[in-house]
């Protein structure tokens, strides 16, 4: 498959230059390199003979990144197109992990890979580590032994897309409204999805950022800018209701992406997020059942979706259908890339489960499974020491709720003084309970459990 590495740039020819070096170096070298020259202050226009796989587009105006891109992709030859930063250097797998999982299923759309530097799901916290050569290699190798190749998410960043040539043809090109950057990218994601189509990371892929050297080099403030290209993607897609979904959604407001969501599904039958959108607002009015029959049909749809993934499986344990969970724990989930947010989630799920039905043993299992995920989580402490205390283990119960204040989770001092009024030890109680109506004025319980300790009730 031959492939087409498009790379807008404007300025910022030594950044130009280490991105084409880390191409060239590729697994699977693409078929060329074509640099939009979005007129230049500097001699990245001299990049052209550079390798033999690249030549210069020069134009005569900044046409931005969307029209940069725009003129990169009506001068590629490729069966394949990279829309590629020019801040950016791959790991030598890159273009290989790509295709991979672009040739997975033709529903696939488009492809970006993790990145140190990028918003979304497809972030990867290592700092500057990738920007050094033999670091990449190492961080691929790492990566190589992912066990899930791919993940299916919303909308990806338009930093790195491999996307098919026929798919620009169906959905059209970047629209250039959107100036040097910034939601031209969920613009187009958003056309790509209404068609029904996925997105997706592959997370054996690794791309190193610099992040923003553009938008530096112009002397423009990205915070400003965010704000006005956002400014720009509500104008244009209010009056769409799949727009007005995905722009509730931006604003917090799940009722109202909701209801646009429904109207959507209408005008917009293929796409997928619409059952987002309103697993959501059943989720969130306690239709359980209801937002699990959602998350459900996403994962049909997108079957690599993560967070769908979590949702069904914490909600179906929220309706009762415990069997039902855990076999989308076993199976769904297995498919699915599990940050350790999403693994956490699930392991405290089972864990409240269990405690409901009062098997406190397993629940204390599932718990302590999680502290080692997050062992400052002062709640999941609290959770260890509730379990403790149900089975009369005092002392497990002590340790475990005086690491939950240690860790900042104000309930725990008022477990903690109920651990020392069964003990007999009404000072400590009392002093517990002082503590907990200081840190929580409005919690109902501290305050009872206070009154009670001072009236010498048992408690």
């Amino acid at each position: 498959m031959r492939c087409s590495v498009v790379i807008p740039c404007h300025g910022g020819v030594d950044l130009t230059r280490a991105c084409i070096e880390s191409l060239v170096q590729q697994d699977e070298r693409p078929a060329e390199i074509v640099l939009v020259d979005n007129a230049s202050p500097d001699t990245t226009a001299t990049l052209d003979g550079l390798h033999g796989v690249v030549r210069v587009v020069k134009l005569p105006t900044n046409r931005g990144f969307a029209g940069g891109v725009n003129a990169g992709i009506a001068a590629a030859r490729g069966d394949t197109v990279l829309v590629l930063n020019n801040d950016t250097q791959a790991a030598t797998n890159l273009l290989a992990e790509l295709h991979a999982v672009l040739a997975t299923d033709p529903a696939i759309a488009a492809v970006a890979p993790v990145s140190n530097h990028v918003k979304g799901p497809a972030m990867l916290p290592v700092g500057a580590r990738g920007k050094d050569p033999v670091a990449r290699a190492r961080m691929a190798a790492e990566l190589a032994g992912e066990p899930v190749r791919l993940q299916d998410v919303d909308t990806l960043a338009g930093l790195c897309l491999l996307v098919r040539r026929a798919t620009f043809a169906m959905a059209g090109a970047f629209d250039e409204r959107f100036g040097h950057g910034n939601f031209e990218d969920d613009d187009f994601c958003l056309r790509l999805r209404l068609q029904g189509h996925r997105l997706v990371v592959a997370r054996r892929a690794f791309l190193h950022h610099e992040g923003h050297a553009t938008f530096r080099s112009l002397g423009l403030e990205i915070g400003t800018e965010i704000r006005r290209r956002r400014a720009q993607f509500v104008a244009k897609w209010r009056h769409d209701p799949a727009g007005r979904a995905v722009i509730a959604a931006l604003a917090g407001d799940v009722a109202g992406a909701a209801g646009a969501a429904h109207e959507a599904a209408a005008a917009w039958p293929k796409w997928p997020d619409s059952d987002w959108h309103a697993a959501r607002w059943f989720r969130a009015n306690g239709d359980h059942g209801g937002a699990a029959a959602r998350f459900g049909a996403i994962l049909r749809t997108c079957p690599a979706h993560s967070d769908a993934a979590v949702e069904l499986t914490c909600s179906l344990l929220a309706a009762g259908d415990r069997s039902g969970a855990e076999r989308t724990a076993t199976t769904t989930l297995r498919r699915c890339h599990l940050p350790t947010t999403h693994a956490l989630r699930v392991a405290t799920a089972f864990g409240e489960d269990d405690y409901r039905r009062g098997e406190f043993a397993g629940a204390r299992r599932r718990f302590a499974a999680a502290r080692e995920l997050a062992p400052d989580d002062g709640a999941l402490h609290n959770w260890i020491g509730s379990c403790d205390l149900a089975t009369g283990d005092l002392a497990g119960a002590e340790a475990a709720f005086a690491a939950a204040v240690a860790a900042g989770f104000a309930l725990a001092h008022t477990n903690l003084g109920i651990v020392f009024a069964r003990r007999g030890d009404r000072r400590r109680a009392r002093a517990s309970f002082a503590r907990a109506v200081e840190e929580s004025p409005g919690d109902p319980v501290a305050r009872q459990n206070l009154e009670a300790i001072e009236r010498a009730v048992p408690v």
